[in-house]
């Protein structure tokens, strides 16, 4: 499997039809339009489609059509001659010229304004295009994958989206479904990014334990995979031993999960009193381990009396020469 689909790619039935789409389309030059909500992997999909390209060798070259301000995308996208406004003191080749033998990706192209659009399908349709403040046109060969996770169908029907542009970019569709939706890839996925993020912080690889592992199932990931990779790379950085724990998981995921699981809801109070304990546990393992379990040094650096670092110590029940042996 290629590294770009590892964290994509599942068991389920939807993402092996995304997977068959990819392999089917991507060595041809259609262009290709993603939907899927924020954090389902949309950019690894267009890198997955460039990559198993001819145009593989060429560039690839993405765009997030929403993070850039407006009055700076069209010298981002189509570049400048000199002399083209204030400060253009040099010509400047855009990055759609620069994706030329490669694959374009214009992440979020529902943001992309109205005027933009329209000189956009100009090039989609002409694959040339004219620098800001200049007459040559300048041809491009560039395959185009555009993402969103606007709702396009809506936009084209409410003429915050030009319809032509639609039809032009949507030649092969690619939907992704969310995280929610695809089964059993989720424990896959979790112990992809498991072995993934020990491996980057030097850690043993952890086991997920049933009960961190149910709290994972029963969660709604309103931030899909992304949200999915912070939550276990949280989670490893957190764990003092070799299992990912539920204590080890965000108090809002799963208190989440209990209420999804027809748990009632903790209470603000219930939630802050466990916050406040998590992070003393959190905040003395720390810094018993500075210390190598040296309580005076500890109390010291914590700015506590001794006897009410020993309290809360018992409280946690820490031992200090648990870190004196390590050290």
């Amino acid at each position: 499997m290629d590294d770009a689909l590892d964290t994509f790619v599942g068991s389920s039935p939807a993402m092996r039809t995304v997977d068959d789409t990819i392999r089917r389309v991507a060595d041809t030059d259609v262009d290709v339009l993603i939907l899927g909500e924020t954090g389902t992997g949309k950019e690894l999909v267009a890198r997955a489609v460039h990559e198993r390209s001819h145009r593989s060798s060429g560039p690839f070259v993405p765009i997030d059509c929403g993070a850039i301000p407006e009055n700076l995308l069209e010298s981002e996208l189509f570049g400048y001659e000199r002399g083209a406004f204030t400060g253009a003191d040099r010509q400047r080749q855009g990055l759609l010229e620069a994706a030329s033998g490669g694959t374009f990706f214009l992440d979020e192209i529902g943001d992309l304004p109205l005027v933009l659009q329209a000189k956009l399908l100009r090039v989609l349709q002409e694959r040339k295009l004219r620098r800001v403040g200049g007459n040559a046109e300048v041809p491009i060969d560039v395959r185009i994958v555009a993402a969103t996770s606007r709702d396009l169908d809506r936009m084209v029907d409410d003429r915050s989206f030009r319809e032509d542009l639609f039809y032009r970019i949507n030649v092969v569709r690619i939907d992704l479904p969310p995280l929610r939706e695809r089964g059993d890839d989720l424990g896959l996925l979790a112990e992809f990014f498991a072995e993934q993020c020990s491996r980057d912080m030097h850690r043993p690889v952890p086991a997920i334990s049933g009960p961190a592992y149910s709290a994972l199932r029963r969660y709604h990931w309103p931030g899909n995979i992304r949200e999915l990779q912070n939550v276990i790379r949280r989670a490893i950085a957190l764990s003092d031993d070799d299992t990912i724990g539920a204590d080890d998981l965000p108090v809002s995921l799963v208190a989440a999960a209990e209420a999804a699981n027809g748990s009632p809801a903790r209470s603000f109070f219930d939630l802050r009193s466990e916050y406040v304990s998590r992070f003393e546990r959190e905040y003395f393992t720390s810094l018993l381990k500075r210390h190598t379990g040296n309580v005076k040094e500890s109390a010291s650096e914590a700015k506590l009396p001794r006897g009410t670092l020993y309290r809360l110590l018992s409280t946690h029940r820490i031992d200090p020469a648990l870190f004196r042996e390590r050290g």
